[in-house]
């Protein structure tokens, strides 16, 4: 079962038993009844008899009666009749008697059957990410398998003639791809499976023969080739193969994306900048793989208070990386920068980011916003 960490529950869990399934001891000590400590002290404790022994593991078939005790192990089952446990640090045993020497409430130190889970709770709901406690959970209910939602492959077509694959000789002209390797760790960050396909140029039939290459797998993602020039290819490649629902979005960096089907796959073309490739990802991506796996969960969103005033330009949305810091028990957030949708540190260097809507052409300092954070 522990291989279901990370994935996504497909189906709604209800718990078929009590967890803890009986009353037990909290603490190592006596079972007792609580009425019967009332008063104790240690000038003047309690004495009452020990008639058994309790242990974990082992069901316990003495029935407590009055001014009785049973000593008791942390988890072993709770007597019939008592209500509490006396911890063995504030007892003193003599013989076949104990002196209690503090009084304790009634159901102190117990963990009473059902006080986790009850029998027939619904204890995890479809379209969780499945967590180290949630596994835990499953297995205290006695679950050996757990259903989850199938992973989509996701076909990762990178482009340019200008690309090097890192670990090579650095020539003129020539960048190292770096949208192949932030990308994979993306998807399978949401919970995908990337599939790298080997670097394509900026050559249409090549593009065109790899796009039909990734139709078997759950969706594709070009990275690069979606502006506007000459050498941009890929949205027109969509548009003759199916069809192209959008090119170009109103956000920056990421501008230059577009999305389009075919043969009902769904297939992105990111820009090939490697922080316009990231944030597009981000903002258009994730949320469709989400959708594919069932996920309920989304980025942490948390307030903040900016630094400094932010510029925007009317008509888009921006997208703000910004450093947190914590003042006085406020979040602060600090702008790392506004535009550039090259530089990818500034992505590594951010908490999170912010959105900056279309309809706003600036926040001042001081304003309070939301921040989305990366992890």
């Amino acid at each position: 079962m522990e291989d279901s960490l990370n994935r996504v529950l497909a189906n709604d869990v209800v718990a078929p038993i009590n967890v803890p399934p009986f009353n037990r001891a909290a603490v190592d000590g006596y079972a007792v009844r609580a009425k019967d400590t009332v008063g104790s002290s240690e000038l003047h404790p309690v004495r009452l008899r020990v008639i058994g022994k309790s242990s974990v593991g082992k069901r316990c078939q003495i029935r407590l009666n009055a001014h009785q005790a049973v000593e008791i192990s942390t988890g072993a089952p709770l007597p019939r009749g008592a209500d509490a446990v006396v911890p063995i640090e504030r007892c003193r045993r003599e013989d076949e008697y104990v002196n209690i020497l503090d009084p304790v409430p009634a159901w102190k130190n117990v963990s009473r059957e059902g006080e986790d889970i009850r029998k027939g709770e619904m204890v995890l709901r479809a379209g969780k990410r499945i967590g180290p406690a949630d596994i835990g959970i499953l297995a205290a209910c006695g679950y050996s398998r757990v259903g989850v939602s199938r992973r989509p492959t996701i076909f990762v077509i990178p482009t340019g003639d200008e690309l090097v694959e890192p670990g090579k000789c650095l020539q003129e002209a020539k960048i190292y791809d770096s949208n192949s390797y932030s990308i994979s760790a993306a998807i399978l960050e949401t919970g995908g499976i990337p599939v790298l396909s080997e670097r394509v140029g900026d050559e249409r039939e090549i593009i065109r023969k790899t796009i039909r290459q990734g139709l078997k797998y759950d969706m594709i993602l070009v990275l690069g080739g979606s502006s506007v020039g000459s050498q941009d290819l890929v949205p027109s490649v969509i548009a003759d193969e199916g069809k192209l629902l959008f090119h170009g979005v109103a956000i920056r960096p990421g501008s230059p994306t577009s999305f389009g089907l075919v043969r009902d796959k769904p297939v992105f073309s990111l820009p090939g900048f490697p922080a316009g490739c990231l944030i597009a990802f981000e903002l258009l991506v994730r949320p469709a793989l989400h959708f594919m796996l069932g996920l309920r969960e989304s980025r942490i969103r948390i307030r903040a208070r900016l630094s400094r005033r932010i510029a925007s330009t009317l008509g888009r949305v921006d997208v703000v990386r910004v450093k947190l810091e914590e003042r006085d028990g406020t979040w602060v957030a600090h702008p790392l920068r506004v535009a550039g949708s090259s530089v990818l540190s500034s992505i590594s260097r951010a908490h999170g980011f912010i959105l900056i809507p279309e309809e706003v052409e600036r926040l001042e300092k001081g304003t309070e916003v939301e921040v989305v954070l990366y992890r």
